[in-house]
């Protein structure tokens, strides 16, 4: 067979070519209604798709491509085994147990906003003796640490006048400024049989009696909390990273208020640094102190805080035990002097 008749030939190929077109010429001329194809009518050519549908179905095709590669996708590998003493192990997979409390310790940060919250206010007077109340002694305490206070911080106060303010609000004003600080200021009232003292509380339970009295006098104002809702808050706010600074913050501020004041008062007393359930400290998302910064029970005490000389020394222990508070975070990060 020559190559221009064998399978696949050109000659071979034209011939096929040439067949195709008799056959659709003849096609094209027969009459309708014969004998060897019924009549179907005016013959239409296919019209040609327009650019715009083939774009529609561009998506379709796209997706049927991802569908056909992940299906051809590998199956992966599984873990390689280890061989240990001839036996093939596989590796287990362990979970870690519960996170650990975080010290805080790890992410120092400058002390940037302080909350000062003048205790009591408006139909709440707190204690009092001849003429003065502890919410006024408060609120001019609080006015005196500000200004102080705010040539370094921004600083708030929970309440600027004589009204009233509920304590689950006041800590609720602390986080919504996003205080680094909150020092809630008080006057005492101690049995006439003791000297007056000072004494700086963090948030925490209490065995003891004088304390848990105290507590519930304090506390005596809450109506925003419900006994489940403190039930849930104290075991959120005893957590080991917030007591910590808390109590850091009530030490600073204890040993400045001991250390100031006693120059002017020798018989002053040292009542320490101490954790106590007060709900003006539960909600707090900052280290919280209540401060009982003088006692109205004490008659010497009480002539004291009429002079306003004194009031001043008491803003200015609490401003130094502040400022010792923010200096050591910074003294723990290294960036004292930056």
């Amino acid at each position: 067979m020559t190559p221009g008749t064998q399978n696949g030939g050109p000659r071979f190929k034209r011939g096929l070519i040439e067949a195709a077109v008799r056959d659709n010429e003849a096609l094209g001329h027969r009459a309708p209604g014969s004998r060897d194809e019924p009549d179907i009518g005016p013959v239409r050519r296919p019209r040609r798709a327009s650019p715009w549908s083939l774009l529609l179905l561009l998506p379709i095709a796209a997706a049927a491509a991802l569908g056909y590669l992940e299906l051809k996708r590998p199956v992966p590998d599984p873990p390689p085994a280890a061989e240990v003493d001839g036996a093939v192990q596989t590796p287990e997979i362990r979970f870690t147990g519960p996170p650990e409390a975080v010290d805080v310790s790890v992410f120092p940060l400058p002390v940037e906003r302080i909350v000062l919250d003048p205790g009591h206010g408006g139909s709440s007077p707190g204690t009092a003796a001849d003429g003065l109340t502890e919410k006024a002694l408060a609120l001019d305490i609080a006015y005196r640490l500000r200004n102080l206070l705010d040539d370094r911080y921004r600083v708030a106060m929970t309440r600027e006048t004589d009204m009233n303010v509920a304590l689950d609000h006041r800590t609720l004003i602390a986080n919504r400024a996003g205080a680094d600080v909150f020092v809630s200021i008080h006057v005492n009232w101690l049995p006439a049989n003791r000297a007056c003292g000072v004494e700086t509380y963090y948030l925490g339970p209490t065995d003891d009696p004088e304390l848990s009295a105290l507590a519930e006098r304090e506390n005596s104002e809450a109506q925003g909390y419900s006994l489940g809702d403190l039930r849930r808050l104290l075991d959120g706010v005893y957590a080991q990273a917030r007591q910590d600074d808390s109590r850091a913050l009530a030490t600073a501020i204890q040993q400045s208020l001991f250390g100031r004041l006693r120059a002017e008062n020798p018989d002053l007393r040292d009542r320490g640094v101490k954790s106590a359930p007060f709900v003006v400290l539960i909600g707090a998302e900052m280290p919280a102190v209540l401060a009982e910064v003088s006692c109205l029970s004490d008659a010497k005490e009480v002539e004291r805080l009429r002079d306003g000389n004194y009031i001043q020394s008491i803003a200015e222990a609490l401003d130094a035990g502040i400022q010792g508070y923010a200096e050591s975070l910074l003294s723990e990060a290294g960036l004292t002097g930056a």
